[in-house]
């Protein structure tokens, strides 16, 4: 909320150039900020969102609410829980094959006019993917059905004190989730995708990631992830995880303040790639860092606070605060 503020009334002053008037958020914010609010923001068109890379945050809200459907089932009526799961992943492949399907003119027009350089026409196509298929939660659930199911497994193999994984498993494990990853962010580079091989990759591309994914939680949680699980936990990690959210939140703001401003054309090598983005980096931590601690932290410390208030003592800290009281009220020994 606070960031949203920002970005609507402060932000638009803190530049200027040639490229700033298209800055101009307030007209779109000043109308829509409510929807970011109730986080239904993701079913807006991308020229009507405030904050249009918060649609993430929209998602993954809606996710939240719909899950305890699957854990409570999962939990109490195994078979229905699973039987659920599977239901869910049929519906959204469906969704993505059909919308992929029939709209395959406007993904092969996006990919025409970025290499052709028709920004405009680019710039249209991109918009309608962004509205039908990119953001849409029903597109997008099929990761978080995958995360359901590993921390359901997880926890039914701790609760059955399950043996740890033998080293032809782990060995298989990592074949196929490292083919997996690999596959889905290299293997498809210059493809020339027919209707139904485009269709297809919508509808699998983000579960399969999301498994291979999952195969690295997986054993890194069971105690098997060897120096992949050492890197991941390594301490230095910790800071830069609190800040992440922050991060994610003030980053577009950063990038579009300084392509707004910019008076010359940015030459795309390399070495200048490299620089700008760790410059954004370290900018983009910098900033995440005093809005983390002015703002993220207190409401969290704050919130914490409230919960501890109004939690319910435990029967154990009501005994002790009793016999402590009786102990201290027994006349002293002379």
């Amino acid at each position: 909320m606070i960031v949203l503020a920002f970005y609507t009334t402060i932000s638009p002053f803190l530049g200027s150039g040639p490229f700033w008037p298209d800055y101009n958020v307030i007209p779109i914010c000043k109308v829509n900020w409510w929807r970011n609010m109730l986080y239904i923001n993701n079913f807006q068109t991308k020229y009507d969102q405030c904050m249009g890379w918060t649609w993430y945050l929209a998602d993954d809200m809606q996710f939240y609410v719909i899950s305890p459907l699957f854990l409570i089932t999962l939990w109490r009526r195994p078979k229905v829980g699973y039987s659920l799961l599977g239901l869910f992943f049929c519906i959204t492949f469906a969704w993505n094959f059909g919308v992929t399907y029939e709209n395959y003119g406007i993904y092969s027009l996006l990919t025409r006019d970025l290499l052709f350089g028709n920004i405009n026409k680019m710039s249209y196509s991109m918009a309608n993917y962004i509205d039908i298929l990119y953001v849409k939660p029903y597109t997008r659930i099929g990761p978080y059905l995958v995360g359901l199911l590993l921390a359901s497994y997880v926890c039914r193999r701790t609760r059955n004190n399950s043996p740890s994984l033998n080293w032809l498993t782990l060995l298989v494990g990592w074949i196929v989730a490292s083919f997996i990853l690999l596959t889905c962010k290299f293997g498809f580079h210059d493809q020339d995708f027919t209707n139904v091989e485009a269709s297809f990759y919508n509808a699998l591309i983000r579960v399969a990631f999301a498994s291979g994914l999952g195969w690295v939680i997986f054993v890194c949680v069971v105690g098997q992830g060897g120096v992949v699980n050492s890197i991941l936990s390594w301490k230095a990690m910790i800071p830069l995880s609190r800040i992440t959210y922050c991060s994610y939140l003030v980053h577009r703001i950063i990038l579009m303040i300084y392509l707004n401003s910019s008076r010359e054309l940015i030459i795309y090598t390399d070495s200048n790639m490299v620089i700008l983005y760790l410059a954004i980096l370290v900018m983009t931590y910098a900033v995440a860092l005093v809005t983390s601690l002015l703002f993220e932290v207190p409401v969290l410390r704050l919130e914490t606070l409230i919960r501890n208030k109004l939690a319910p003592r435990k029967e154990t800290d009501i005994t002790l605060t009793k016999t402590t009281t009786r102990i201290s009220n027994e006349p002293s020994e002379k």
